[in-house]
């Protein structure tokens, strides 16, 4: 048993979920976090992380081909404190998810009601799992744990949207983000700058913004932003100036109210 005291709480990371539609810049956001970094990577696009890498970004990046490899070679060794990294990020979940229910099913036509309580029971305990360890625990490494989520559109029998929930199947939707701390809501935009060019003159150069929200932009997407504020850059320098008290670029102090 680990009892949390004021001195202790102080020491532990932080665990984070980007979500958001494919482009709006989860990957790129998870890779600001501190390194060394090791991925458990589920997603079939593998140029964004691959770009990363090769750019010089400190991590290791493991494809697994079951569950039973990724908790093995991931999920086990982390909540042992085994793992030498200073952050563990899971790209995505939903990919995960997927994973799992291709393992279990294996060659039948369709899930068994039961093994639905086996995916599910899965995903609770990795959750649990490597939620746990963003905690000090003497003499042992704790991590930053960051997970990547696509959504959904949860539906009536009418058609109405009800919420806009991880795209993981099943009950687990409505719980994956009780385990993680901040929950920020990923999009992107196109914005045109003015640049130089050679031989004189300027002309308007596109280029793509990734933008988080702690607040959630409509009333069927949840968030949480610990007093963050409601749209920001998401990466985590600058959560960390403002969860110090500062502004977001670290230059200013925020003033007390």
């Amino acid at each position: 048993m680990l009892t949390m005291t004021a001195e202790n709480f102080g020491e532990s990371r932080n665990s984070i979920a980007y979500k958001g539609p494919s482009g709006s810049g989860k990957t790129t956001l998870a890779a600001s976090w501190p390194t060394p970094q090791i991925w458990a990577y589920f997603d079939k696009n593998l140029k964004t992380i691959r770009d990363l890498v090769k750019s010089g970004l400190d991590a290791k990046v493991m494809i697994f081909d079951s569950y039973q490899e990724f908790d093995q070679e991931f999920v086990q060794p982390a909540l042992h404190r085994k793992l030498e990294a200073e952050t563990l990020i899971v790209d995505t979940m939903d990919f995960m998810a997927a994973m799992i229910m291709r393992d279990v099913q294996g060659i039948k036509p369709k899930l068994a009601i039961s093994e639905w309580g086996t995916i599910l029971g899965r995903l609770r305990s990795v959750c649990s799992d490597l939620a746990s360890t963003t905690s000090n625990v003497p003499d042992k490494p704790s991590y930053n744990i960051v997970m990547n989520y696509h959504l959904m559109d949860v539906t009536d029998d009418s058609g109405t949207l009800l919420k806009i929930a991880p795209k993981i199947p099943g009950q687990f939707k409505d719980e994956l983000e009780a385990y993680l701390d901040t929950i920020l809501y990923c999009t992107s935009e196109i914005s045109s700058t003015l640049v130089k060019v050679p031989g004189g003159g300027q002309k308007l150069m596109p280029s793509k913004q990734f933008i988080s929200h702690s607040v959630p932009p409509n009333p069927f997407i949840t968030c949480k932003g610990g007093g963050l504020p409601p749209r920001l850059k998401g990466d985590y320098q600058t959560l960390q100036n403002i969860w110090d008290g500062k502004s977001e670029d670290g230059k200013d102090e925020v003033p007390s109210s």
